[in-house]
C-alpha cells in the first residue's frame, strides 16, 4: 500500500528488474519495462521518475519532461522530480514552466553579475570553462573552449544549478563549478590558434584589446592549467590572475619565448585583420593560425 494505492508485489519485481537492466547499459528493455509498470501501476510515481531518469540522461528532453510531470502530479513532494522537470522544460524552451520550479526552489534571484565555472566531460578529459549564467539552468560561454569538446565560445548551455562539482578562487573570490548537461544553442563563433613570438605581457594585452574592440574572443592557451580530476580541488584553490582554463592535457605548450593563444570570430578575415594590426602595433610575429 503507498498512498492509498496498492502495489502488487509483481509490480515491484518487474520495476527492480528494470532497474538491472538500465544499470548494465540495456536502455531499450529496461523502457520497455517500465512502461509495462505504469501501465500495470499507473498511480505509483517511481515508474514514470525511473523512466523521466533514463530520458534525462540521454538528454532527450521531450520525454524526459513528459514522465516527470507525470511523477510530480501523482506526488509533489518529490523535490529531485520537480528540479528535473525545470531541466527538461528549459531544454524545451519552456522557461514558464522551468520560471516556477526555480521559485520553489529559491533560485529565481540568483545573482547574474558574477561569472562562474562550468564543467565540461568528453572522452579525453575534462575543461573548466568559464560561463555567464543567464539564470538558473542557461548560461553562455565566455572562454573558448578546445576543439576537442565541439563547444564554442558564446554557446548557450544547459547546466545544473544543484550539482556543484568543485569551486575555483578568483579575485579572492570562491566560484562554484557547475556541471554541464547539454547545449541547447550554437554559437556562430568559429575556433582559432596562433602561436604568438612573444611572452611579453604588453604584446599579449595589446592583442586582447584588439580582439574585445573587435567583438572577438580571446584566450590565452600557454596558461591553460593540466589536471586531472583527482587533483582537480587542490589545483583550482590558487590565486588567479585572468580566467583560467583547465585541460587534461589537451593543448600542447609552447617553446619558451612564444604564446598559443586561440581567438573566437565569425570569419577567418576578422582574425587576420586582428592579428597584422597587432604586427603593425607590437613588433611582434605570429604564426601557424589555425581553424577548427
Amino acid at each position: 500500500m503507498r498512498d492509498g494505492h496498492y502495489i502488487d508485489p509483481n509490480y515491484l519485481a518487474l520495476y527492480e528488474e528494470a532497474l538491472r537492466y538500465d544499470k548494465v547499459g540495456d536502455v531499450y528493455t529496461a523502457v520497455k519495462l517500465l512502461k509495462k509498470v505504469i501501465r500495470l501501476a499507473p498511480e505509483w510515481p517511481e515508474g514514470y521518475v525511473a523512466l523521466g531518469s533514463i530520458y534525462d540522461r540521454r538528454k532527450e528532453w521531450k520525454p524526459a519532461f513528459h514522465y516527470f510531470k507525470k511523477a510530480v502530479a501523482i506526488d509533489a513532494n518529490d523535490r529531485e522530480a520537480w528540479w528535473k522537470l525545470s531541466l527538461a522544460a528549459t531544454g524545451l524552451g519552456r522557461l514558464g514552466v522551468a520560471g516556477s520550479v526555480w521559485t520553489k526552489f529559491g533560485f529565481d534571484k540568483i545573482r547574474l553579475d558574477r561569472p562562474v565555472n562550468l564543467e565540461i566531460r568528453t572522452d579525453k578529459g575534462f575543461e573548466i570553462l568559464w560561463m555567464q549564467a543567464l539564470d538558473a539552468a542557461r548560461g553562455r560561454i565566455l572562454s573558448i573552449p578546445h576543439p576537442h569538446s565541439g563547444l564554442r565560445f558564446r554557446d548557450m548551455m544547459l547546466y545544473d544549478r544543484r550539482s556543484i562539482v568543485g569551486s575555483n578562487v578568483h579575485a579572492r573570490k570562491r566560484v562554484n563549478v557547475y556541471r554541464s548537461l547539454d547545449r541547447l544553442k550554437k554559437s556562430p563563433y568559429l575556433t582559432f590558434s596562433c602561436l604568438l613570438h612573444s611572452s611579453a605581457d604588453d604584446a599579449v594585452n595589446q592583442l586582447e584589446k584588439l580582439c574585445f574592440e573587435a567583438g572577438l574572443g580571446f584566450e590565452v592557451w600557454s596558461n591553460a592549467s593540466r589536471t586531472t580530476r583527482m587533483n582537480f580541488e587542490q589545483a583550482t584553490k590558487t590565486e588567479k590572475d585572468n580566467f583560467p582554463e583547465y585541460y587534461n592535457d589537451l593543448v600542447p605548450r609552447p617553446d619558451h619565448g612564444t604564446t598559443l593563444v586561440a581567438m573566437a570570430a565569425i570569419h577567418q578575415a576578422e582574425v587576420e585583420r586582428v592579428l597584422n594590426t597587432w604586427e603593425i602595433i607590437s613588433l611582434e610575429g605570429f604564426s601557424d593560425l589555425r581553424s577548427y
